[in-house]
């Protein structure tokens, strides 16, 4: 915490509201607190592309259902045995009961009912529930609100962000800023503003009424996992910036947290992704059916199994006596398979032209005999045979008597050569942070209001034990307005006179939209489209008589991982057909939609 008491020379500009990171949460706090009235900033420690926070890597399902008293049952249930502050949860229930009426009057969009308007032959299936535990009480009325009948596409996201890029006459957007402390008056405790490091310059920038958290949570913050989550690593599904600052920040000025052990998992099994390199993003594949299909299995750190492969997963979570866990963390998992497992894998990728997770033949180990594997993977030799010749017994006797697994599912090993891949425990979100109360206030450990500071999102999310899949979407939507509207209207006003103006007037979000300064040649044309998954995808294409000659990617906000894949790849496939009617990339189909509408776009105007 910094603290600023009389010294007004020390600020460096002056905004209503400061709104701390640009993910689902903060740019629906700042566009209300700027309908409210209020000069906002906006600041996220990502660079430009790569705001969003995990908002912009999600499904895009927004929870909601028709009747307040049902969802109040079912959320009730899926807190229990813990329970949320009534008027908290009544706050985000009756907010999750409107949300049809929230996206038409405040997004200009009619919402997609996954329950009544989706239909067979849709982009998304039909399902036959949106409850994630439909056997708890009042799950019949939870339902998903799309913007349109896709998902997995930023949808949503897009349109956040386009609303605060609509109003950057009066939202200030800072990209590649670091928040580092809250500047609290150390009387009154009222925030007062935000000390944020910026091109590697400290700036201490005050705010007439409020401080907006929604920072995300602390999954990238190898400190903070080891202490609440009791892991020294994560690998995150999502984004990569949600580094826990938020939480420290709350916690200097001496805010009370909650749900601090909550978090969420989505990866190629329960509670694990495939391992990749420090400071990746991990994969999420939901549908890959041989790695729980086969000869197949999956090891923990002392080479036995330790859950059951096919088991249906509810984000991460599997049942275990009872209750909804994700399988204990293990510091090097590894899945293990056969000859015969090795050769379908082979079969799938000639058959298809690529895996759904293209690295996976280039990070096997592999040995002769399960002795040299176990010492290559650093497991026991013995703990790892047992575990075959175990696998091997149930699927003779067929069934799975130490998890349960589906026999149909069961090969029996063969004799070799075999092989194995590392994995590791992943997370698609964290819930823990500050405890806000149904007006969005952060509450200090007295359980008051710390003065003109509000939450919203993931960080200090509400999710008390199991969570309902498109919570935390309809969390950012509902808490995020009450924070800004709540935020601009704050009735004491936090006078200071401001003798710098230097600070203020920037907006990176603008400057980095804009398409000026992209260089055209002869028979060069740009193109864009919306369709990926941040903002505008812009390709320049050079085209003529006919025939697309050279395809750049110039502008994308695309993921670090897969959706790169595209960028590099797509180009080029494209080129070769002299079409867009190719294959989309593998995991990545909004980026692949979104480079060949693009290019679509240049040559109409060719």
């Amino acid at each position: 915490m910094t603290e600023i008491q009389n010294s007004n020379e020390k600020w460096d500009g002056n905004y209503d509201v400061i709104v701390l990171g640009f993910g689902g949460a903060g740019a629906t706090a700042a566009r209300f607190a700027a309908d409210n009235g209020a000069h906002v900033l906006l600041v996220d420690a990502a660079p430009f592309g790569h705001e969003g926070g995990n908002t912009r890597y999600s499904a895009q399902h927004i929870v909601m259902g028709e009747s307040l008293e049902k969802l109040t049952q079912y959320y009730q249930a899926l807190s229990a045995p813990f329970t949320i502050p009534e008027k908290t949860l009544h706050a985000y229930l009756s907010g999750m009961s409107q949300i049809p009426a929230y996206l038409k009057k405040y997004l200009g969009i009619d919402a997609v009912s996954w329950k009544h308007d989706i239909k067979p032959g849709d982009a998304v299936a039909v399902k036959e529930t949106m409850a994630e535990y439909p056997e708890l009480p009042g799950s019949d009325t939870v339902d998903f609100a799309l913007v349109h009948k896709r998902d997995k596409d930023a949808g949503l996201w897009k349109l956040l962000r386009k609303n605060v890029l609509s109003r950057h006459d009066n939202i200030d957007v800072w990209l590649e800023s670091r928040a580092q402390h809250l500047i609290q008056d150390p009387v009154s405790k009222v925030i007062r503003g935000v000390q944020i490091e910026r091109n590697h310059q400290k700036l201490n920038i005050h705010a007439d009424h409020g401080v907006v958290l929604t920072m995300g949570g602390f999954e990238n913050n190898p400190h903070f996992t080891e202490t609440y989550l009791h892991s020294a690593h994560l690998t995150p599904l999502g984004t990569l910036y949600n580094r826990g600052d938020g939480l420290r920040m709350a916690q200097e000025v001496g805010a009370k947290m909650w749900h601090m052990t909550n978090y969420e998992s989505h990866g190629i099994l329960p509670g694990v992704t495939f391992k990749e390199a420090p400071g990746e993003r991990g994969r999420q594949i939901e549908q890959w059916p041989m790695l729980k299909h086969g000869s197949i299995l999956m090891i923990a750190d002392d080479g036995t199994r330790y859950f059951r492969e096919d088991a249906k997963h509810r984000h991460g979570h599997i049942q275990s006596h009872g209750s909804w866990l994700i399988p204990q963390m293990n510091q090097h998992p590894y899945l293990v398979f056969d000859q015969h497992q090795y050769n379908d894998f082979k079969a799938q990728l000639a058959e298809k032209g690529r895996l759904p997770y293209p690295e996976f033949m280039d990070k096997l180990v592999s040995a002769k005999t399960v002795a040299e594997l176990a010492t290559k993977i650093g497991v026991a030799a013995d703990a790892l045979q047992q575990t075959l010749t175990d696998f091997n017994a149930f699927v003779s006797a067929g069934r799975d008597y130490a998890f349960g697994r589906d026999p149909k599912t069961m090969r029996a090993f063969d004799d070799g050569p075999y092989y194995a891949i590392a994995t590791t425990n992943d997370v698609l979100n964290t819930q823990g942070g500050p405890q806000r109360n149904e007006n969005a206030a952060i509450l200090d450990t007295n359980d008051q209001p710390i003065p003109h500071l509000f939450g919203a999102g993931e960080l200090g999310g509400i999710v008390a034990n199991c969570y309902q899949g498109g919570g935390n979407l309809a969390e950012c939507l509902i808490f995020g307005k009450l924070a800004g509207e709540n935020a601009a209207t704050t009735t004491t006003k936090d006078a200071a006179t401001i003798t710098s103006t230097r600070a203020e007037g920037i907006n990176d979000l603008v400057e980095g939209e804009s398409a000026a300064g992209i260089k055209l040649g002869a028979n060069q044309f740009l193109g864009s489209s919306n369709s990926g998954l941040g903002g505008k995808v812009i390709v320049r294409v050079t085209y003529q008589d006919h025939k697309i000659q050279n395809v750049e990617v110039v502008r994308h906000h695309e993921s670090e991982d897969v959706g790169l894949v595209a960028v590099d790849k797509l180009p080029q496939e494209i080129v070769a057909a002299n079409s867009t009617d190719v294959d989309a990339i593998s995991g990545a189909s909004a980026s692949s939609r979104a480079i060949k509408e693009a290019v679509n776009n240049a040559i109409k105007q060719a």
